[in-house]
């Protein structure tokens, strides 16, 4: 990971990942939890129960596959 890296969207997205890649253990929560990371106008979906993806898109986008993947992993 980058933590001196000056770039805020790098920044927060090198985060979100590394969250994502320790946070849990074997067993995936149900529903698995998603977050979204705001980057200015656009954001990123990311997944801490299956290393899901989804972005650089709008916010409003990202928000909506984020509960698409909530409800779909309940």
């Amino acid at each position: 990971m980058t933590p001196n890296c000056p770039d805020p969207i790098i920044r927060a997205t090198l985060t979100a990942v590394h969250r994502r890649d320790h946070a849990h253990g074997a067993e995936p929560c149900h529903p698995h939890q998603v977050e979204v990371v705001h980057l200015g106008y656009l954001a990123m979906t990311v997944c801490h129960d299956c290393s899901y993806e989804f972005g650089f898109n709008d916010t409003h986008s990202c928000e909506r596959i984020a509960t698409e993947h909530r409800m779909a992993t309940a």
